[in-house]
């Protein structure tokens, strides 16, 4: 950032603020007066950034790269504030759960759950009778636990 950037004074209160997310994370450091997140935007298709509270930040956390959102610091009658975070589209397009290997999607969330049930219910043989309440409960938890390790949970055990 060789010039300066804009940067967006979100001062007026019960007012829409429509910004689009540049980043998957925030800026974040900590000065003389405490921790600061830096965020980058497009507001009014102008690239800007705005400093988030911990209280707004805690709710733009959730939020990924290219997320539309509305961001409005609302005041009561009584002079109550709070931050509201909506996405623009009224749709969650809220961050993929970040693991160990990186970001996961609900798409691919849902093939490992597939992969760990079959998995699962090989590991503990075919056989031409039905499966026992038990073999179920031997499914569920080799399953979880395949999903442990394909979702990316820290474990010990394993060589990666």
């Amino acid at each position: 950032m060789s010039e300066r950037q804009k940067t967006l004074q979100l001062k007026q209160f019960n007012h829409d603020y429509p910004v689009t997310l540049i980043y998957d994370q925030c800026k974040s450091g900590e000065s003389n007066y405490g921790p600061w997140m830096l965020y980058g935007i497009i507001h009014e298709g102008v690239e800007q950034v705005f400093f988030a509270d911990e209280i707004l930040h805690d709710q733009l956390k959730n939020y990924g790269k290219n997320a539309k959102l509305i961001i409005r610091h609302k005041q009561d009658e009584n002079g109550k504030l709070e931050w509201q975070v909506t996405p623009a589209n009224g749709k969650s397009q809220t961050k993929p759960k970040q693991t160990v290997i990186g970001y996961l999607d609900d798409r691919t969330r849902d093939i490992h759950r597939q992969v760990a049930l079959k998995i699962a219910t090989i590991s503990i043989g075919q056989n031409v009778k039905p499966w026992s309440d038990e073999d179920i409960q031997e499914i569920r938890v080799r399953m979880n636990k395949l999903l442990d390790i394909l979702d990316g949970s820290p474990t010990d055990d394993l060589p990666f």
